[in-house]
């Protein structure tokens, strides 16, 4: 079901078409370009705007405003049957007013019928999407900069869902890196237990091991270490695996805080085991992407000749190295080896002999968790067509790259279905956030993603107490902690840094998650008051639609799908987020500027926009994975 905002944009389009036809039959301009066009004006000029006739005044020679009278005299033949009632030049823009009754009768109606699925789309029905998230590494809890990709890999997962894409949530678990030989060599030699959550425990070892590695003994142990795990069938891959699959039990519980869920968890060592790196590499050696050097300083390894990518990116036109390296010439694999091998499962184009099994307790979602592993049972994971990487902005030239492989293996197709979804550093006044260095622990913090929701909740309950909402239960102010950060870190755009502020995080006055979850909570307690039941659509007279702060209100909700559809398309939560904060700006006005509760006749039409509200919003929230509160 399409929203009012696009059947009113098809009016529009449809009027300024017929104009062309009549007026100006060779102007080039096209159907995009008239929707291109189109945007919302400030209330007073109407409520829907295009400025088509200046481009058509400079092809036609002629003065806009005289261009977008002709638009407008053909125009007026087409009113009267849809959503547009009358038509203004201003100054050349052909500006549109809607006719209230009717759309606010069709919008709230939608929304009231509808419920749960307003504002879905179909945009992607049918295709298959992996989006691989957040891919930390299993010897360190998550700091701020992991739960950053995390809620974002998160919620582009349920904006996708929304859209009928099929998604597959994927956790790749880099169990064959240098970070867990270190951390394997601190578990076995330093001879510490662990004295908190396990995660933590074993990410301040990790620091510990890292600062000893100028010592060349350790580094040498550390070295064979990794080389005796990526062998595979070796007492050291076995106790390496069980210190990770620890690491991420503890890391998943981190997850489950925040309502973050996964339907699937790839291990590198898996990658590995099954012989899926090795036939990745035959494959880039025989389509030329990859080449096997005899001699020089890269004799024996495989390689990526930086130099034949010239072209395909400007990044490669001057390059800082000439040569990457896949295969080392000891046989062991890079990172970039083995995230083409997983790519190439990804699109289909291997079939690893993966099998499956259950990982833990069933998710808040309600689905299950599952696990590549040496045993277990085969499904249907993979095989995307779309496949889509949460990784921060650092890795921009390593992503580059992977996509310009699939180009020289003549697989353009599945270089243009990998998207990157780049984010900017996170940063607190507490700290910096470097993994090695153990910044993630804070100045006076540990501020790693658990100890940063604990700190929330204790601020939730201050906060509450200081501006007087209620906040009286854990499960409330964990509700309100939850959606406070999460709201905090999608409202900007990815690729932007973030510094994250407390004051303006926990606001229940400004533009943050508080403020959102607490429209929620005002409608409710609206409804509470309500002496009439408005949930009877066929009773509503939508004569009191006014072109006031209602009607405002209305025209956003009725923006929802198209909101939805562009978040989808950019991969950009932040779009959902500033939608959200536009919808409780509109409804605090309507709120302050109108009677509600007993208003008298116009009562049952108010309170069908209070109902809608409560519904659009909550709709919203929950794509951020924000659970929305009865009472605050």
């Amino acid at each position: 079901m399409s929203c009012s905002s696009k059947e009113a944009k098809k009016e529009l389009k449809d009027i300024i078409s017929a104009g062309l036809a009549k007026h100006y039959p060779d102007s080039g301009i096209l159907e995009k370009d008239v929707y291109a066009s189109m945007s919302a004006p400030k209330a007073e000029f109407g409520d829907l705007s295009s400025s088509i006739c200046l481009r058509i005044a400079k092809v036609a020679g002629a003065r806009p405003g005289e261009v977008a009278d002709r638009m407008i005299g053909t125009g007026q033949e087409l009113l009267g049957n849809g959503y547009i009632k009358m038509l203004k030049n201003a100054g050349g823009y052909i500006n549109a007013f809607f006719d209230e009754k009717r759309y606010a009768e069709d919008t709230l109606k939608a929304v009231m019928e509808l419920k749960d699925s307003y504002g879905i789309s179909g945009i992607g029905a049918g295709k298959r999407v992996m989006v691989e998230f957040p891919s930390v590494n299993p010897n360190k809890a998550w700091h701020i900069g992991h739960l950053l990709n995390a809620l974002i890999g998160d919620s582009i997962s349920n904006i996708l869902s929304a859209c009928g894409y099929f998604v597959e949530r994927e956790n790749y678990i880099d169990d064959l890196g240098i970070q867990v030989a270190q951390s394997f060599w601190g578990y076995a030699n330093l001879g510490n237990k662990p004295d908190k959550k396990f995660d933590t425990w074993l990410g301040e070892q990790y620091v510990s091991v890292n600062k000893m590695l100028s010592d060349e003994k350790v580094k040498a142990q550390v070295d064979a270490i990794m080389k005796r795990m990526e062998e595979g069938d070796t007492e050291e891959a076995k106790k390496a695996r069980e210190l990770a699959e620890r690491c991420v039990k503890a890391q998943l519980e981190t997850a489950a805080s925040y309502g973050i869920c996964h339907d699937v968890m790839m291990w590198e060592s898996d990658i590995v085991r099954t012989g899926m790196l090795a036939k990745a590499m035959k494959i880039a050696v025989e389509k030329g992407a990859a080449i096997k050097l005899d001699e020089g300083k890269y004799a024996g390894c495989v390689v990526v000749d930086l130099k034949r990518l010239k072209g395909i990116a400007k990044d490669f036109d001057n390059p800082n190295e000439e040569t990457k390296v896949l295969v080392r010439s000891n046989g062991t694999a890079t990172y970039l080896a083995k995230d083409l091998a997983f790519h190439m499962w990804k699109f289909g184009m291997l079939k690893g002999d993966f099998r499956y099994s259950e990982f833990g307790a069933v998710q808040k979602n309600g689905k299950q968790l599952y696990t590549t592993g040496s045993s277990g049972d085969m499904m249907e994971f993979g095989g995307a067509e779309l496949a889509i990487n949460v990784i921060g902005s650092e890795q921009r030239y390593s992503q580059l790259i992977l996509k310009s492989m699939f180009s020289l293996m003549d697989m353009q197709n599945l270089a243009d279905k990998l998207v990157h979804v780049a984010y900017g550093l996170v940063s607190l006044k507490e700290g910096t956030l470097s993994g090695r260095s153990g910044g993630w622990m804070g100045k006076e913090h540990v501020y790693t993603a658990d100890a940063l929701l604990v700190d929330a909740k204790s601020r939730v309950m201050e906060k509450a107490k200081e501006s007087k909402k209620k906040v009286d239960t854990e499960e409330v102010a964990e509700a309100v902690a939850v959606g406070a950060i999460r709201f905090a870190f999608l409202r900007t755009n990815p690729e932007k840094s973030i510094i994250f502020d407390w004051d303006n995080a926990l606001s229940f006055e400004g533009n943050s998650g508080p403020y959102c979850m607490y429209m929620y909570a005002r409608a409710n307690s609206i409804l509470e008051k309500a002496a009439v039941d408005a949930a009877e659509v066929s009773r509503i007279d939508f004569g009191f639609a006014e072109r006031k702060y209602d009607f405002e209100l209305i025209k956003a909700m009725g923006r929802a799908q198209e909101v939805l559809e562009k978040s989808a398309s950019e991969y950009r939560p932040d779009i959902i987020a500033e939608y959200l904060i536009e919808l409780a700006s509109l409804f605090s006005k309507f709120y302050e500027g109108t009677k509600v509760i007993g208003s008298g006749e116009a009562e049952r039409y108010r309170i069908a926009v209070v109902i809608s509200l409560m519904q659009v919003a909550g709709n919203f929230m929950r794509l951020l994975g924000m659970e929305p509160v009865a009472k605050m």
